[in-house]
């Protein structure tokens, strides 16, 4: 168990590689949201980017989930089951 779901937090993150699914399972975590943004973001576009999330949030739970959030708007992954 990570420290995020030990504590029922969702994890936010602009680094990509946490949007790898057989690395970073969605199930193993209180949800992972990774925030693409252009090479140069501006005030702007981090504020646009937040306003999606709190949206997204208010809407539907992340628990378990991978949320790309790019372009405002959110693309949700599920997870990878595992073979039984």
């Amino acid at each position: 168990m990570n420290i995020f779901s030990a504590e029922g937090r969702c994890f936010v993150t602009c680094d990509r590689g946490f949007g790898n699914r057989l690395n970073y399972n969605p199930l193993e975590y209180s949800g992972i949201v990774v925030i693409r943004l252009s090479s140069r973001p501006n005030f702007q576009d981090w504020r646009e980017v937040i306003e999606v999330l709190i949206q997204g949030l208010e809407k539907v739970e992340v628990t378990g989930k991978l949320w790309i959030i790019k372009g405002g708007i959110i693309q949700e992954y599920q997870p990878i089951e595992q073979e039984t």
